[in-house]
C-alpha cells in the first residue's frame, strides 16, 4: 500500500512534460556553449584550399574536440526531448492520427543524419589526413547538416499541424515550428550554390539551424507544468 503513492509521484514527476523540458533545455544550451569555444561561422568557407582545411583541423584541434564534445551531447539529448514530445503528442491526439509518427520518424531521422556528419567530422581531427582526405571528411560533415533539413520538415511539419489543429501546445510553438519548417528546406541549395552564404559551408549552414534551436528551447519551455 505504500509504494503505490510513491509510484504515482515518480511517475508524475518525470512524465513525458518534465523531460521534455529538461532534456529540451540541455539540449539547447549545450552546442550554443560552443560558441564560446570556437564558432561555426569561422570554420573555413567552400571555396577554402582544400590543404589549408587539413592544416586548420590540426591547429584548432583541442577546441575543436570540445565543440564536437559539446554538439554531440547536446543532439544526442535531442533523442530524449524528441521522445517526450512524441509521448505528449501521442497521448492528446486522437488515437489514428498519424501525426506523431510523421514527427517521431523526421525527428529520428534529422538527429540521425546530424550525429552522421559529427562523425565525419570526428574522423577529421582523429588524425592528421592528406589534403584530399581532409577535403571529402569537411564537405561530407556538411553535406550531412544540410540533408537533415528534410526530415526536420517532416517533423516540424507534423508538429505545427498538431499545434494549430488540436492545441496540444501553447500557439507559440506551432509558429517556431513552422517558421523553421519552411527555412530549412533553403539547406538544399548547399548542393547547387558554391560560394556565398547558401554555399556548403556557407552562413545559412549555422543561420537556419538557429530557427530549429528556437523551436526546441520554446517547446521545451512551454510544456504543461504538472501541479504538485
Amino acid at each position: 500500500m505504500g509504494s503505490r503513492p510513491l509510484t504515482t509521484l515518480i511517475n508524475q514527476s518525470w512524465d513525458a512534460a518534465r523531460v521534455a523540458r529538461w532534456s529540451g533545455t540541455l539540449g539547447f544550451i549545450l552546442p550554443v556553449l560552443t560558441l564560446a569555444v570556437y564558432p561555426i561561422w569561422l570554420f573555413p568557407g567552400t571555396q577554402t584550399p582544400s590543404v589549408e582545411v587539413a592544416g586548420w583541423a590540426m591547429r584548432h584541434h583541442d577546441q575543436l574536440v570540445v565543440t564536437m564534445v559539446l554538439n554531440t551531447s547536446g543532439v544526442t539529448l535531442w533523442l530524449v526531448f524528441g521522445a517526450a514530445v512524441w509521448a505528449h503528442l501521442r497521448d492528446r491526439l486522437p488515437v489514428r492520427s498519424v501525426l506523431p509518427t510523421c514527427f517521431a520518424a523526421g525527428f529520428i531521422a534529422c538527429v540521425t543524419l546530424l550525429l552522421g556528419g559529427f562523425t565525419a567530422f570526428n574522423l577529421l581531427i582523429y588524425r592528421r589526413h592528406s589534403a584530399d582526405a581532409a577535403a571529402l571528411l569537411y564537405d561530407s560533415t556538411f553535406g550531412l547538416l544540410a540533408m537533415s533539413g528534410m526530415p526536420t520538415v517532416v517533423a516540424l511539419g507534423a508538429f505545427a499541424v498538431a499545434v494549430y489543429r488540436h492545441g496540444v501546445l501553447p500557439r507559440y510553438t506551432g509558429h517556431l515550428a513552422l517558421a523553421a519548417a519552411v527555412a530549412h528546406p533553403l539547406l538544399l541549395a548547399a548542393f547547387i550554390v558554391t560560394e556565398g552564404p547558401l554555399s556548403l559551408e556557407g552562413f545559412s549552414i549555422a543561420a537556419i539551424p538557429a530557427f530549429l534551436f528556437a523551436w526546441i528551447l520554446g517547446t521545451a519551455l512551454g510544456m504543461p507544468r504538472t501541479p504538485r
